[in-house]
């Protein structure tokens, strides 16, 4: 390995991780290695399991290879269809053998665009799905509806494989075109199946009923066994009491033995992460594996514990405490001894936003010991749902990796949307961010309403966008507003956007465009750009009001001389409502100005740090006082004077 990589050892489930795992899989300088165990046995995954009786539950994996894979090309999206597909429920046997064959005539083919993979590819996928239906006719007993096409290559390369599972995973990164980061099942691959118990003794048999199902009791311990229980065993299992259950358990419970190449990709590892996950099913199980707490013990990596933002279903009754506890309780499980060295360097806990008036599920977070010496994080975007760029940032900056922040591609966009009094047109232009698709870049959306102190019914229309981050202050200004906006922003790009509608919503990805291209640190939407007569769009305004009408047309040419006479910018429309920022400059910039005025401290504090802006034609639909247009004279002159007066104070 060569000395200027950073190996990281990601400890991950099957979905949880994806927005992380595809942010640091764009960065050179890291070596990524996501380890999963194979226990998955719930819903169409069981099915395959029962069909194949030998092999691992695929479904962790193939999720993962998907999230690692490079989507620029082509036949690289065709792949990422391929194998994320679901066979419907209406698939006749006929129509499935068909598609096996790869015939041509086959719809489901036509619809997934199998025959434009390049042809090197094509003949692998046609391998795969041959071993498939040769032990699909031998067997013929297999429930088609929701089943992986992703699960059915990943099981024609396990019968290719001479079923050797791992190897079976291996095969997958060359055939998916993954070339530096790696997914890998944390066992030598042997075929074991989980079962938990819970604090009452009902014994749970499958992933599913693990996962998807509310327990009034928490679970008490997991267990790796090599058969499925027979349905009769398990009717007498339920008859006897807890203690008994517990022994018939461990009697046949197995620790697996690690894999060797986990084993030294844990060795060599500058940073290991656990989760988050599904603790009982995608997490604990693997801590199951035999050498895997001595190997760990033995690396030299900063190693973090991240525990989940929402009370999972199989963690319904705990804390995070409690997640600790059990974190220890596996490791050492297999174990007499006491550790000797740390398993976790930091635990990284998520501290929910309280001040997010749409915070969904209060009562449903995982709650901690605020007293504990916990790394508390605010990374939630909505539902349980991450910023990846805020849990990478914490960690490179607490594992002495600073330099790997700077490679960190852009991947989230804050739109902070100051509102006051916008009743009639808030919603729509909440409408058409919820439709925003950002076409050419890769970027989550973390959307911040400030209202300022609305007293028409704005914040009940707000209120009804649950995914977005929503914030009340009293009688504020615009520029409160906005400060306040960005201090919430998870973002690495910060785009001012108003209420009023009066701007388009496509727009948005015109101005950041240069930031993310490296074009700029600052852009600014003009409205001016695309006007033909200037007058003409005041007129539509102000109509009969002439005094309104000239201070508005001469005040705006009054300011941009001032501008250049005291700061020398040249900018065609400063006060244009739609802008966007690197974070970093803008968040580093001391912001003091509560109304309109705040936009000329932003720029001329830019400007006092060589960061210039660049400017972008922006379409615009201009309303009337009468329709609730803002801006006023007194307004106006705050910004004169502050153009003024800042030349001269700081």
């Amino acid at each position: 390995m060569r000395k200027n990589k950073i190996n990281i050892c990601l400890f991950s489930g099957g979905s949880g991780n994806q927005a992380f795992v595809q942010l640091l899989k764009n960065i050179p300088e890291i070596e990524l290695n996501i380890i999963v165990n194979g226990y998955d046995d719930g819903k169409s995954t069981k099915e395959l399991r029962r069909f194949g009786k030998e092999i691992l539950g695929p479904s962790d994996f193939r999720k993962n290879l998907s999230h690692l894979m490079n989507l620029n090309t082509k036949s690289n999206l065709i792949m990422s269809k391929i194998i994320n597909f679901r066979f419907p429920k209406e698939t006749s046997k006929v129509n499935f053998v068909s598609f096996l064959k790869i015939d041509k005539k086959n719809k489901l083919i036509k619809k997934l665009k199998i025959y434009e993979l390049p042809y090197e590819t094509l003949i692998n996928l046609k391998e795969y799905l041959s071993y498939f239906l040769k032990y699909y006719k031998k067997v013929n007993k297999l429930n088609i509806s929701d089943i992986s096409l992703g699960n059915l290559l990943i099981f024609g390369s396990f019968l290719k494989n001479k079923k050797s599972f791992n190897k079976s995973i291996e095969d997958m990164h060359f055939f998916l075109n993954i070339k530096k980061d790696k997914v890998l099942n944390v066992t030598n691959g042997e075929n074991l199946y989980l079962y938990a118990i819970l604090e009452n003794g009902k014994i749970i048999e499958d992933e599913d009923e693990l996962v998807n199902v509310k327990h009034k009791f928490p679970i008490e311990d997991i267990f790796l066994l090599p058969k499925k229980i027979l349905p009769k065993k398990l009717k007498y299992l339920s008859k006897i009491n807890k203690k008994n259950k517990i022994r018939f358990l461990s009697k046949y419970n197995k620790y697996p033995k690690i894999n060797s190449e986990v084993k030294t990709k844990l060795s060599e590892a500058d940073i290991i992460i656990y989760g988050p996950g599904t603790q009982y099913s995608s997490l604990f199980p693997s801590y199951l594996t035999r050498n895997l707490r001595q190997t760990i013990e033995n690396s030299k990596a900063k190693k973090f514990l991240i525990t989940n933002i929402f009370l999972d279903n199989d963690i319904i009754n705990e804390n995070v405490e409690d997640i600790i506890s059990k974190f220890n309780f596996f490791f050492q499980k297999n174990y007499k001894d006491k550790l000797r060295k740390p398993l976790v360097n930091y635990y990284l806990i998520n501290k929910y936003d309280e001040d997010d008036v749409n915070l969904l599920k209060k009562d449903n977070y995982l709650l901690y010991d605020k007293k504990k010496n916990f790394t508390l994080l605010d990374w939630e975007k909505s539902e349980g749902l991450h910023y990846p760029n805020w849990l990478a940032k914490k960690i490179f900056d607490l594992s002495k990796k600073k330099q790997v922040i700077k490679s960190l591609p852009k991947s989230v966009l804050s739109i902070v949307i100051p509102c006051l009094n916008e009743k009639k047109k808030i919603g729509k232009v909440l409408n058409k961010i919820q439709k925003l698709k950002i076409k050419n870049f890769e970027l989550i959306l973390d959307v911040i309403v400030v209202d300022g102190g609305s007293s028409d019914g704005s914040v009940n229309v707000i209120k009804k966008y649950k995914e977005f981050k929503f914030y009340k202050l009293k009688n504020a200004g615009k520029g409160e507003a906005i400060k306040y906006g960005i201090n919430k922003s998870k973002g690495d790009i910060i785009l001012f956007f108003p209420s009023d509608d009066e701007y388009k919503v496509d727009d948005i990805e015109k101005v950041i465009t240069p930031i993310l291209l490296g074009q700029s640190r600052a852009v600014y939407g003009s409205r001016m750009i695309k006007t033909l007569v200037l007058s003409h769009e005041l007129q539509k305004i102000y109509k009969k009001d002439k005094t309104n009408l000239l201070l508005s047309k001469y005040g705006g040419k009054l300011i941009n001389l001032f501008l250049f006479a005291f700061h020398e910018i040249s900018i065609s429309d400063p006060f244009t409502s739609i802008k966007a920022f690197d974070s970093k400059i803008l968040k580093s910039i001391p912001l003091y100005k509560k109304g309109f005025d705040i936009e000329f401290e932003i720029l001329t504090k830019l400007k006092k740090r060589k960061c210039f802006f660049l400017e972008v034609p922006v379409s615009f639909k201009p309303r009337t006082l009468k329709e609730g247009k803002k801006i006023s004279i007194s307004e106006g002159i705050k910004c004169l004077f502050y153009i003024i007066f800042s030349k001269f104070y700081k």
